[in-house]
């Protein structure tokens, strides 16, 4: 007879404090929503009553979930006085405490839940990978290449180092500008596979005319990510329909409850963000999707290496994701041996 589970003893949090934190990018990293040349973010930070600490990230944008810097240490530490105490072997408490207290701030839940989780791993000995799962080791992402002149260069030189999967960043300006970035990207690399993003930019009319375009002149489209505004799920659901190529929401899908409302559209897939939804939301939405028979994307934010590494633990711990877009640690200038994790091509490998 095998032995009985002796719980652990408590080791609690005695301590939480956000602060900001700024990251230069290489080059300007520009979409339709906007133009930067620094990724903004805050670091939580959470220490244990045994002296062990923790750190979690969160990197708001605006225009997605409605927080900012200043909203999101707010609400750290008005959090704080709730965690404080808490066990942190019983990180499920934490989660739901911290999704109580932040209903509607997904980037600060964020920040706190990957505190939590970092905090859990660091007591337990174990890691967020393995209890989701374990599923693999590694996966393939893409590289995004904005709205600039140097499109062209800049998919040779990722070429260079053995990437074949570019997200192509459209709208925000002239049609003709989008067609010619394309073009330039085919050209550099005529065997990459590619994905169009247009964060809201298009009407159902101008996406499909768009999309319709680039299939005709024999481009390798693998999907064509949020055309329409975030609240027009009409529109979204238009494209889906008429679309030659799959169609997946992003800003369309920030919640559990809008992964829901989407499976009455026929929307192909979600574009999955920890900093958009949250941690455990994030999960609750990859559940909803295998439900659903809906294909799944893991996306990021101008997130460092320490945040992505969360994110690729998900992705490998659950074996979920049918596409990845976990490339901002290519576009922020951090310094210093970062390790967390390596990259050769498109493959991003956990260090196990």
């Amino acid at each position: 007879m095998s032995s009985p589970i002796v719980p652990a003893l408590p080791c609690r949090i005695v301590s939480i404090y956000a602060e900001e934190f700024h990251t230069p990018l290489h080059s300007p990293f520009v979409t339709s929503q906007g133009s930067t040349s620094v990724a903004r973010a805050v670091a939580v930070h959470l220490t244990l009553e045994d002296g062990r600490t923790a750190r979690g990230e969160s990197v708001p944008v605006t225009y997605v979930t409605g927080e900012t810097l200043v909203t999101v240490i707010e609400a750290i530490e008005r959090v704080r006085e709730i965690l404080v105490g808490q066990d942190i072997y019983r990180y499920r408490p934490c989660l739901s405490l911290i999704a109580e207290a932040l209903p509607g701030m997904p980037s600060a839940r964020c920040g706190l839940e990957m505190a939590v989780f970092a905090a859990w791993s660091a007591a337990s000995g174990s890691s967020l990978w393995q209890i989701l799962g374990g599923a693999q080791l590694s996966v393939c992402s893409d590289v995004t290449i904005p709205i600039v002149q140097n499109a062209g260069e800049l998919a040779a030189a990722a070429w260079e180092l053995g990437i074949d999967i570019f997200k192509i960043k459209v709208g925000g300006g002239a049609i003709e500008e989008d067609y010619a970035r394309v073009a330039a990207v085919r050209e550099a690399a005529p065997e990459a596979r590619l994905r169009i993003d247009a964060n809201q930019a298009f009407t159902p009319d101008s996406a499909i005319a768009f999309v319709e375009k680039l299939v005709a002149e024999g481009a390798q489209i693998e999907l064509l990510e949020q055309p329409v505004p975030a609240e027009d799920f009409a529109g979204l659901a238009e494209v889906a329909r008429r679309s030659p190529v799959p169609v997946f929401a992003d800003e369309s899908c920030r919640t559990p409850a809008d992964a829901l409302r989407l499976l009455d559209t026929p929307v192909h897939g979600f574009n999955l963000k920890i900093q958009k939804s949250g941690i455990a939301a994030v999960l609750d939405i990859i559940a909803i999707a295998r439900a659903a028979d809906r294909k799944l994307m893991l996306g990021c934010m101008l997130e460092t290496r320490y945040s992505i590494a969360v994110s690729l633990a998900i992705a490998c711990g659950t074996g979920a994701f049918d596409f990845i877009d976990l490339d901002s640690h290519l576009l922020v200038d951090e310094t210093g041996d970062i390790p967390y994790f390596t990259q050769t091509g498109t493959c991003l490998t956990l260090p196990f």
